[in-house]
């Protein structure tokens, strides 16, 4: 089946996977241990998006570096114990990766701010780690999305030297990274956060489901 992409790099959470109630009871567990009440599911998934420790930052309203790395320090350990305990991949992925892993010479990645370690047990967890030739989480690179650096690790670590690339996502990190890094972006509608946010992204395509994402790449 001829493709329009040498690789495509998908975004993690709120693209492949609808994590919202493991990442709020995580920072729940953490406002809690620090004798704070907890944040409903619909404000923690508006601070998700620029990595741990920003999320952090805007759930406990501080950016005090020692108040954070306390906070991390509960958080790492509880999340790593509890990421699979409500995720789920949204319906439809689990099709749309098998499609395009089968496709020749096709390279799929993740490129995610979420840590490297709990993105890796994800995505095993929920069987689908063997479809990707890459995963590069916030804490693989100095710089997470969307600076470039995450994605050109993901397709070094693919094996795949430029080229045709399609980066997908449900989030402003992802449209600039694609855009940072000179390669096309396809935004997803089904993430997180507020409706019509990744339409004000503009980015090169647009897909409402996983079935139009893998009509993207493969005609």
């Amino acid at each position: 089946m001829p493709v329009r992409y040498d690789a495509v790099l998908f975004d993690l959470d709120g693209t492949l996977i609808d994590s919202r109630e493991d990442i709020t009871a995580a920072v729940n567990h953490v406002r809690t241990s620090m004798g704070l009440t907890a944040l409903p599911l619909s404000v923690v998934e508006e601070y998700v998006g620029d990595g741990v420790r920003l999320l952090l930052e805007r759930a406990l309203g501080t950016a005090d570096a020692g108040t954070i790395d306390r906070a991390l320090a509960v958080m790492r350990p509880y999340y790593l114990d509890h990421c699979l305990d409500r995720t789920s991949l949204y319906p439809g992925i689990a099709g749309m990766l098998e499609a395009l892993a089968a496709c020749p010479g096709l390279r799929l990645g993740v490129v995610s701010n979420k840590p490297e370690r709990p993105s890796e047990r994800v995505l095993a967890g929920l069987g689908v780690r063997g479809r990707f030739a890459a995963v590069v989480g916030g804490d693989s690179t100095p710089a997470r999305k969307p600076d470039p650096a995450p994605i050109r690790l993901a397709l070094e670590r693919a094996g795949v030297a430029g080229g045709r690339v399609l980066m997908v996502g449900d989030g402003p990190n992802d449209v600039e990274g694609a855009r940072r890094a000179g390669f096309a972006s396809c935004g997803v509608t089904w993430g997180f956060g507020r409706p019509g946010r990744i339409r004000e992204c503009r980015p090169d395509h647009l897909a409402t489901t996983p079935e139009a994402v893998r009509i993207l790449v493969t005609g």
